[in-house]
């Protein structure tokens, strides 16, 4: 599977899979239901979503996509970081250590 969109919101997902689903083109999203269950920092290998196609459908895909999923002002955001979007990254950033549970961690009293 190779990755062919990495959509910034569900709205763009949604228009991605009814684009993909009336063309008959196979697609997989990464992350379809883990990728909304957390509000947060987005992960690149944690939580974003993307959707991907079988290498024989890349080029169909890729195409069907150019034409619907363009940067249309009607359905995209605006990308540019603002100042209160750095400032949240920053927080969440610094917070991430007492947020992220670390793996195989023992708490005192437990044996």
């Amino acid at each position: 599977m190779i990755t062919v969109y990495k959509p910034q919101t569900l709205i763009e997902l949604a228009i991605a899979e009814s684009v993909l689903e009336a063309n008959d083109i196979p697609y997989y999203v990464h992350n379809a239901g883990f990728g909304g269950l957390y509000p947060g920092m987005q992960l690149e290998l944690l939580n974003v979503r993307r959707i991907m196609v079988p290498p024989s459908a890349v080029d169909a895909a890729k195409e069907v996509l150019a034409l619907y999923v363009a940067d249309d002002p009607g359905i995209s955001f605006n990308r540019e970081r603002s100042f209160w979007h750095i400032l949240r990254m920053l927080a969440e950033a610094a917070c991430g250590p007492w947020i992220v549970p670390r793996v195989g961690a023992v708490k005192r009293g437990a044996a």
